[in-house]
């Protein structure tokens, strides 16, 4: 019983964090990171909506596939489709238009006025990210410029305050440990590099939420709570479901069902239980892109041959994305390169971290195969994998402190929390000697950790020392991103990676 009481007031404090956290995911995102970088952030709102008023989708894009064949008559933009000489698209006629078409169209999406090409139908992605990040916006909305940043990155804070609470059941269900989740949530409510990345309505966003409740439930399959076999199976189902909703968003959500497969074929599941997870995740992930095939099934395999033949970036593109995410405007800090180093302390423990090095797997080979050239959002997806793996390190830190755990964690988050969180508020000469008395410290730090099985009070004396420097990072995170806001585009340069 008083586990139960623990947790659940371990949950209140979380939603009571989430709430309280909130105001910082919303400060300042109307405009920060900048709107006008990524165009796909509008062009998934456009799809959607054009997919609700005709049935069509269409939006902005450049990929030479649309230029092939189609467009015959005259063709002109009417709100947000395309009309050939002179008649409207639907489901009805779809046969009149010898799709695609392609019309250009002169508009102001922050950068003033630009002429850009919208096509018909749009196949580079499906429509149902859009639906998501459209949600509170009006389906009649007359024009491509009704849609606006504040809507649309709304929806994205909202789906990342889900995430975070996803993050904390999902951690406690690996660890079986309350600190570890609700560091886990911490971590991702408070780092600003995550905060930042969790505004952008980009699919990736998308993915990892679907990615951790389809983990969730296969997850929980293995938990003796659900002992009758129909629990069993419609966990599996579930699970299977929120994968295929990851590929309705994007074929790369097929690393979800890869993943899932491969959990499930390494606990040694028979076959006929994992197609419980399998084919519910395969039929409803197919239903989108089946239906823009029939659409116009010669252009479905064009975009797709075009998606596939993108520019390759180089066999590096994993280093390039490893230290840092690529965004404009993004400052060097330590907290994304240490999930990933945290991430390789998980595999000397594969059976137990399965499900997270098995899923950052998948997500990273499809990755690499399919990367081409390497945007920046691409990474996204290895955020609750890098999230989770550093709030294990941590906590074994806490528990288990080692020269090499306390070595990485000050050279990586301790110190970028340092330098974001108290440096740029200070004068050089005050920051240079509290750096030196922090090397000083986590020195002490290093050499009790030599005395602990000589003294077993002195575990105790690091972790309470450890834990009163988190809590103060939590707060030094916090105020760097209130300062990152106040002077993006302003921030001091030699800071920025030059490549």
């Amino acid at each position: 019983m008083n586990r139960k009481i623990i947790f659940f007031l371990s949950l209140i404090l979380v939603i009571f964090l989430s709430n309280r956290y909130l105001a910082y995911r919303q400060l300042g995102y109307k405009e920060i990171p900048k709107t006008t970088d990524i165009l796909d952030e509008k062009d998934y709102v456009w799809a959607a909506k054009s997919f609700l008023q005709t049935g069509i989708p269409t939006a902005w894009s450049t990929l030479d596939a649309y230029k092939k064949n189609g467009g015959k008559g005259s063709v002109e933009i009417e709100g947000l489709s395309i009309k050939v000489e002179g008649e409207k698209p639907s489901l009805k006629n779809i046969s009149k238009f010898d799709y695609p078409v392609a019309a250009v169209v002169e508009i102001d999406v922050g950068k003033g006025k630009e002429h850009i090409s919208i096509v018909q139908p749009f196949m580079d992605h499906t429509f149902v990210a859009g639906l998501i990040f459209g949600l509170n916006i009006s389906n009649n909305i007359q024009s491509f410029t009704d849609i606006y940043p504040e809507q649309y990155r709304l929806m994205a804070i909202y789906v990342s305050v889900i995430t975070g609470l996803l993050l904390f059941f999902l951690t406690y269900l690996l660890e079986d440990n309350l600190l570890t989740a609700i560091l886990s949530f911490l971590i991702y409510s408070v780092v600003s590099v995550f905060i930042l990345v969790s505004r952008y309505a980009l699919i990736e966003n998308l993915l990892v939420p679907l990615t951790l409740l389809s983990l969730l439930f296969i997850k929980l399959h293995e938990k003796p709570w659900f002992s009758k076999e129909y629990q069993k199976n419609s966990l599996l189902v579930i699970g299977g479901l929120c994968a295929g909703l990851a590929l309705t968003m994007k074929t790369l959500g097929v690393a979800a069902i890869i993943m899932g497969v491969l959990i499930l074929f390494n606990r040694k599941i028979p076959l006929k239980k994992i197609l419980f997870f399998f084919i519910p995740a395969v039929l409803l992930g197919s239903i989108p892109y089946l239906y823009l095939f029939l659409m116009a099934p010669k252009l479905f395999w064009e975009v797709f041959v075009d998606n596939a033949s993108r520019g390759f970036f180089g066999s590096l593109n994993f280093i390039y994305a490893f230290y840092r995410p690529h965004f404009a405007g993004f400052p060097l800090e330590g907290w994304w390169p240490f999930g990933f180093i945290c991430l390789l302390f998980l595999a000397e423990k594969f059976q137990k971290y399965r499900e997270i090095i098995l899923g950052f797997l998948s997500y990273l080979f499809f990755f690499l195969f399919f990367g081409g050239l390497n945007y920046p959002w691409y990474s996204l997806v290895f955020v609750p994998f890098i999230v989770i793996a550093s709030a294990i390190f941590i906590k074994k830190m806490l528990s288990e402190p080692t020269v090499t755990r306390l070595i990485i964690f000050f050279l990586f988050p301790f110190s970028s929390s340092l330098y974001w969180g108290r440096h740029v508020f200070h004068q050089q000469s005050s920051n240079i000697l509290v750096y030196r008395l922090f090397i000083i410290f986590f020195l002490i730090l290093i050499i009790l950790t030599s005395l602990k099985k000589k003294f077993p009070a002195v575990k105790v004396l690091i972790a309470l020392m450890l834990l009163l420097i988190l809590w103060k990072m939590c707060q030094w995170n916090l105020y760097g991103f209130t300062y990152l806001i106040a002077n993006w585009g302003d921030l001091p340069q030699e800071f920025f990676l030059k490549l």
